[in-house]
């Protein structure tokens, strides 16, 4: 667990809170990649917090379906089923798609402001070959399509309801320096049709933004295959 990211513990965060939150978070930016051995002892130790919050959190992450608990074996950060990321992208392409017609038809101005700046700084980084940063980013101009809208839950909905295709979005942004332009290139798109109320263009350029997500797993796969299940 070497690239395991330590993050200080935020003010009135409980030790439970915190010791899922530092997992959480290591697991969905791949710091802690599919198929990591994870121990209870051995993190209790690195966050220096009793075993108690670890055995929680690993509880949680379970329920989540970010690890797996294999008897005689031990605990490992859950491979990405692509099954899953199949049914997802149907679900995400049909609800953006409906998302994008919204924004045509009215869209404030303080979000567009916020959409500017996201496609300003995605450049930056794209610049810094900040591929953390930039997906952080890619996350912030979808929430503010759904904020927009007015549909600011519903984002959350989304986020939360297939962590598999989190996953391989960001093993995806991380690959290449020339997967986040293309990605960029799609964002702006995404923002010009919107801003010109263009629906048909903005749900054109949404699809193919979603579906390019399947397509490179075919490739991550032959390139990270011990990562997928």
């Amino acid at each position: 667990m070497d690239k395991l990211e330590l993050r200080e513990k935020e003010p009135h965060e409980t030790v439970r809170e915190y010791a899922y939150r530092v997992l959480y978070q290591n697991i969905m930016t791949l710091k802690l990649p599919p198929g990591t051995a994870m121990s209870e002892q051995e993190l209790s130790g690195i966050l220096k917090v009793s075993r108690t919050p670890v055995r929680e959190a690993f509880i949680r992450l379970a329920q989540s379906g970010l690890l797996e608990v294999l008897p005689q074996r031990g605990t490992f950060v859950s491979k990405i089923h692509t099954e899953q990321l199949a049914e997802f992208r149907f679900f995400r392409v049909t609800l953006e798609r409906g998302i994008m017609e919204l924004a045509c038809q009215e869209f404030l101005d303080p979000w567009k402001t916020k959409l500017e700046f996201c496609i300003f700084e995605q450049g930056k980084f794209i610049e810094a070959s900040d591929a953390e940063s930039f997906f952080k980013s890619d996350n912030t101009l979808h929430s503010l399509l759904y904020e927009g809208c007015g549909m600011p839950h519903i984002w959350r909905i989304v986020q939360n309801s297939n962590l598999d295709y989190v996953r391989a979005r960001v093993l995806n942004v991380s690959d290449t320096d020339e997967q986040m332009k293309i990605l960029y290139e799609q964002h702006k798109g995404i923002v010009s049709a919107v801003f010109d109320k263009n629906v048909k263009a903005a749900q054109d350029i949404m699809t193919e933004h979603i579906n390019k997500v399947m397509g490179d797993v075919a490739v991550l796969k032959k390139e990270y295959p011990e990562y997928f299940g």
